[in-house]
């Protein structure tokens, strides 16, 4: 049976031509392709590639030579007139690729305080989705705290069981290496989460799903050791440690897990007294504007909201005001 030539390239070229338009929407118009990366570190567990910079769905994502999602800066300081504050936390302070690098509230806190004070002002975003306790000690014992004037945690009720595993990275939550075109990403990552069968299979994790957690106690005891040696360390080599507990949506329409209280416990041990982002967020919610992205992650709105309520928890403190500010600057951050 002959082959007729004309259409069989015809439907070559279409196909090829089709395919070609779509790898290129897939990788210039979705940003697919070029996934934020994350490497595997023997005592951290993982981290975010360090100085990456790419575009995903339209959001600047970049990381700094420490895997920070920060721009690059020395690790220690070079003279007296700086302001360093480095922030700790999992995907709520990471933000991943659906949140653009202006809009994380470590930036927003770095551009109100370059702006109301007569320092150089560095705000390093020490996160990784889904890191834990665990992550956040072993990172500071391989890294340091960069000589840091205030320490700042942001921690959920989940994270007191979240201990480091070292299993095997899932492609699909955290890539080590981009995928050989974007469309392949496409249908293997994203595809599935809208078709429940493909998602099943292939053990793609649905945004929208709760951290509720059972109370395992041994892994509670290791989680709160973990804490405690974090927050002596912090408060060892900073001048102020401020730690914030972030709520889930559903733990502000009802009550927080058991977590929440097993992590106030053990900050207010140690005579640090915790800050719930509960008021912030509740009130958005109250007033019709919704500041989470899913069932625990902020939108543009919540990381507006943290970053809110640490520069009102910092101007609290004497030490800050007095060290930091003059009384000019400090009416400005009022406002």
């Amino acid at each position: 049976m002959r082959i007729k030539l004309k259409p069989f390239i015809w439907s070559v070229s279409s196909g090829l031509i089709l395919f070609g338009t779509g790898e290129i929407f897939a990788r210039y118009y979705l940003g697919l392709g070029t996934p934020p990366l994350s490497i595997v570190h023997p005592t951290i567990e993982y981290m975010n590639k360090p100085n990456q910079d790419v575009y995903r769905f339209g959001n600047h994502f970049f990381t700094n030579q420490y895997g920070m999602r920060s721009e690059a800066f020395p690790k220690n300081k070079v003279n007296g007139n700086e302001l360093r504050i480095m922030v700790f936390g999992d995907s709520v302070v990471n933000g991943g690729n659906l949140t653009d690098q202006n809009e994380l509230a470590t930036s927003i806190l770095k551009d109100r305080l370059s702006k109301t004070l007569n320092k150089n002002v560095i705000v390093g975003n020490i996160s990784a989705g889904s890191w834990g306790l665990g992550n956040w000690l072993a990172y500071v014992k391989e890294y340091g705290f960069f000589d840091a004037d205030i320490v700042v945690l942001v921690i959920s009720s989940h994270d007191y069981v979240d201990n480091p595993t070292f299993a095997p990275l899932n492609k699909n939550t955290h890539p080590t290496e981009y995928p050989n075109l974007a469309l392949i990403e496409g249908v293997e990552r994203y595809l599935p989460r809208y078709l429940p069968q493909l998602s099943n299979s292939k053990g793609v994790t649905n945004s929208e799903e709760s951290f509720v957690v059972k109370n395992n106690e041994s892994e509670a005891q290791i989680g709160l050791k973990d804490l405690k040696e974090f927050l002596n360390l912090a408060k060892s080599n900073s001048r102020i440690v401020l730690v914030f507990q972030h709520l889930e949506k559903w733990e502000i329409d009802s009550k927080p897990q058991e977590g929440y209280q097993r992590i106030k416990t053990t900050c207010e041990e140690l005579g640090i007294i915790p800050t719930s982002l509960d008021t912030y967020f509740r009130k958005s919610i109250e007033s019709g504007v919704n500041p989470y992205r899913d069932m625990i992650h902020p939108n543009r709105v919540g990381q507006m909201l943290i970053a809110k309520a640490i520069l009102a928890k910092i101007q609290d403190f004497p030490s800050f005001k007095i060290n930091m500010l003059d009384q000019s600057a400090l009416r400005r951050m009022k406002r």
